[in-house]
């Protein structure tokens, strides 16, 4: 191999390096991504780790992921028609499929070749679909209030079993779920007695009076900053979404991706043996049960939640 030759291969090699080694910069920015504005935030130092969620958008997070910013470089960003990001033109560009595309766009544009997740809820699905079309670009996944879903057809049934297992358990959530009820029916949000019901709905989704406390100031932040908006009138129906979702996860057993699914253990939404379901279908992941915790575990019982997350990193060699 000649001088100019070796020299070449070099630089070549110091440069990928070099490359992989940035850090990317702490500030907010915006990107044009699928052709839409999307704002984000970068905090922390470390492997790159996205945040997100198709609904609600960036907020919660930057307000209660803070101990994952000693480890990684969080990339906190509103995702399509959330907080800060633009609306799209048109009411299919809110499809899961989307939501995967504004994840691979943004990480392009950030130059980041391996990217984390730590997705919550409705994201947890779209960074499972994101593993399985880019298997190669996601290095690992937390994953917190998720399970396998029941077919369309069953949703409102698994709710429904799961309301009630819960109202046996719990005093207080049973009397979260005639609080809500009364509301529904009554089109009120004051009860006979002249109790405020506005937060039943918030409620519903926590462990107790206590962990709701720490749960719903974070719910009127994302309220303010501004969750998903309406294109033209109109917001996507969640049915078609719903019905690719369940078919796509029939494949999620082919997910590699190393994966910590933290759930708690108290929540309506996603019952303990469906969580396991999950776990057992990816090959790769590691389950934990979150104790007095209900859809928000690392908000509800943080210090559990991020203890789990450390030993987990520990156990993968981070």
């Amino acid at each position: 191999m000649n001088f100019k030759c070796k020299a070449l291969l070099a630089f070549n090699t110091l440069f990928i390096i070099f490359t992989n080694a940035q850090q990317l910069k702490n500030g907010n920015f915006s990107e044009k991504v699928d052709g839409i504005s999307i704002n984000y935030t970068v905090k922390g130092n470390g492997p790159v780790m996205f945040v997100g969620h198709p609904n609600s958008g960036k907020i919660g997070y930057e307000l209660t992921l803070q101990p994952l910013e000693k480890q990684f470089t969080m990339v906190y960003y509103d995702s399509r028609g959330t907080g800060k990001s633009a609306v799209p033109k048109k009411i299919e560009d809110y499809s899961l499929e989307k939501s995967v595309v504004e994840i691979e766009e943004l990480r392009k544009k950030l130059n980041t070749d391996k990217i984390w997740f730590f997705a919550h809820s409705d994201q947890s699905g779209i960074a499972m679909l994101y593993s399985l079309e880019h298997p190669n670009h996601v290095e690992g996944m937390i994953l917190t209030g998720t399970s396998l879903i029941a077919a369309p057809e069953e949703v409102y049934n698994r709710k429904k079993e799961s309301e009630n297992k819960r109202i046996k358990e719990s005093e207080w959530f049973s009397q979260v779920v005639k609080d809500w009820d009364y509301m529904y029916t009554n089109k009120t949000e004051k009860a006979p007695d002249g109790r405020d019901l506005s937060e039943a709905p918030l409620k519903w989704w926590c462990y107790d009076e206590e962990s709701s406390k720490k749960v719903i100031p974070i719910m009127k932040e994302i309220s303010k900053t501004g969750r998903r908006k309406p294109v033209n009138g109109l917001m996507p129906q969640p049915e078609k979404a719903l019905e690719y979702y369940y078919n796509q996860q029939k494949k999620f057993s082919q997910i590699r991706t190393k994966t910590l699914i933290l759930n708690g253990k108290s929540d309506n939404n996603n019952l303990p043996e469906f969580a396991e379901k999950l776990h057992k279908t990816l090959p790769n992941s590691k389950l934990a049960f979150i104790e007095k915790a209900g859809h928000f575990p690392w908000v509800e019982n943080p210090e559990q939640s991020f203890s789990e997350i450390d030993k987990w990193l520990e156990e993968i060699k981070l």
